[in-house]
């Protein structure tokens, strides 16, 4: 998975003073460049994205017309019952508006010819495939999609909120957004986005984020929503995450000089003194090695812990 931030220290700090330029430029989904990302994916016969969940779930979404898109589902574990998500991706995937194959290598490949028509998936011809099995989908007009993004937008943690309850296919759904905003990942998309929620300074909104989009998702950079949960000692959150991004040293401050210094999760629960969110970090298997740096500076928790000049967090640590 590609990292939202760059790994080059000097190229970094590059992105960052771009970044800065870049913040106060107004950005939307239904801009008249991302309608021609929508429309060029409806021409018949083309190649259409997918994404594969960590639970072996093949998502992928079909335009109808200028009207919105059928969001399809395949689940790959019925299919392929012994594989794991690893190997389920390693395969290789070609998905258009009539057919689906699958190539299983050394295996006959996995095929299908379809139509969807009057609400029902119809699978004209078929070859290795379970004959009692039909993918799920559900209709998702455009409408629907612009009025989430525009919750979005607008920060209606209420709205937000209401769509718990919705049987929405959420992985079809973070698909699209991927797609329009020309991201190759949903995962990239994801650490884009909760980073541009959390510089207009909404975290109830990027918590919101993660909660419809990313519970179950364990390649995602985590690690800015989850610095904003300790920073706000939001405990119930943190235990509700995977922890993705446990012992990834990522950016913390960025100073004016745009020199910036990094840490852990653990780092940053020190920095904060929260010794609630250490000692479950710790339990999770934090690193204690190296958990802040400042260019060249780098340091272990106990190091870390000492310049606190907290009693209770260096004895965690000695």
């Amino acid at each position: 998975m590609q990292s939202f931030y760059p790994t080059n220290r000097l190229w970094l700090k590059t992105g960052l003073c771009m970044l800065c330029l870049l913040t106060g430029l107004a950005t939307s989904l239904f801009a008249d460049q991302n309608k021609i990302v929508f429309q060029s994916q409806q021409q018949p016969g083309n190649r259409l994205p997918f994404y594969i969940t960590d639970q072996g779930t093949l998502c992928y979404n079909l335009p109808v017309d200028t009207m919105g898109v059928y969001a399809i589902q395949i689940d790959l574990n019925r299919l392929f019952p012994t594989a794991t998500a690893e190997h389920l991706r390693s395969k290789y995937y070609e998905l258009s508006d009539s057919t689906i194959t699958i190539i299983n290598y050394a295996e006959p490949a996995t095929a299908i010819n379809y139509r969807v028509t009057d609400n029902n998936f119809v699978i004209s011809k078929s070859s290795d495939w379970l004959a009692d099995y039909q993918p799920e989908f559900q209709f998702i007009a455009l409408d629907s999609l612009k009025h989430m993004e525009n919750l979005f937008d607008t920060n209606d943690l209420g709205g937000l909120m209401q769509l718990e309850a919705t049987k929405l296919p959420f992985e079809n759904i973070l698909l699209f957004f991927s797609q329009l905003h020309g991201f190759s990942t949903v995962e990239e998309f994801s650490s884009n986005a909760i980073h541009r929620i959390l510089e207009k300074d909404q975290y109830a909104i990027a918590k919101q984020f993660h909660h419809l989009f990313l519970t179950r998702n364990r390649q995602v950079d985590d690690f800015e929503v989850l610095k904003a949960a300790i920073e706000k000692n939001d405990m119930d959150f943190i235990r509700k995450t995977s922890l993705n991004s446990l012992n990834r040293l990522g950016i913390d401050e960025v100073k004016a000089d745009y020199s910036f210094t990094q840490c852990t999760l653990l780092g940053k629960a020190i920095l904060m003194k929260n010794n609630i969110a250490i000692d479950y970090l710790l339990q999770k298997g934090a690193t204690t090695e190296k958990v802040y740096q400042y260019e060249s500076d780098v340091l272990s928790a106990f190091q870390l812990a000492e310049k606190t000049k907290s009693k209770k967090i260096i004895k965690l640590f000695q």
